[in-house]
């Protein structure tokens, strides 16, 4: 909506348009918080913390969850990522899983 002055002057406003390599396709809406580091390195540190912090919170309030939903009777379980090998320990398995042995 134009703004009085703009409008009293009679100036006309022109909206935006669309990219030009757009060819027809919506744009995606981002859905999410967006956690970009910062590059100062004291606040990278902080940020890093804070993350940390997070982190930890999250997992002791599932853990909670989890507890009070088993002692109900049900069966809520925390999903885990299987645990990141070193790199000697990927090379073993491969190995074994080609039938070298090892």
């Amino acid at each position: 909506m134009p703004q009085k002055p703009l409008k009293a002057a009679g100036k006309k406003i022109e909206k935006k348009k669309p990219a030009a390599n757009r060819h027809g396709k919506m744009p995606t809406t981002k859905k999410g918080a967006f956690n970009i580091k910062p590059k100062n390195a004291r606040l990278a540190a902080d940020f890093k913390d804070q993350q940390d912090l997070t982190k930890m919170i999250n997992s002791k309030n599932e853990g909670n969850i989890a507890a009070k939903a088993e002692q109900a009777g049900g069966h809520l379980k925390m999903v885990r990522a299987p645990p990141v090998l070193a790199p000697a320990d990927a090379k073993k398995k491969a190995k074994a899983a080609k039938g070298g042995g090892g």
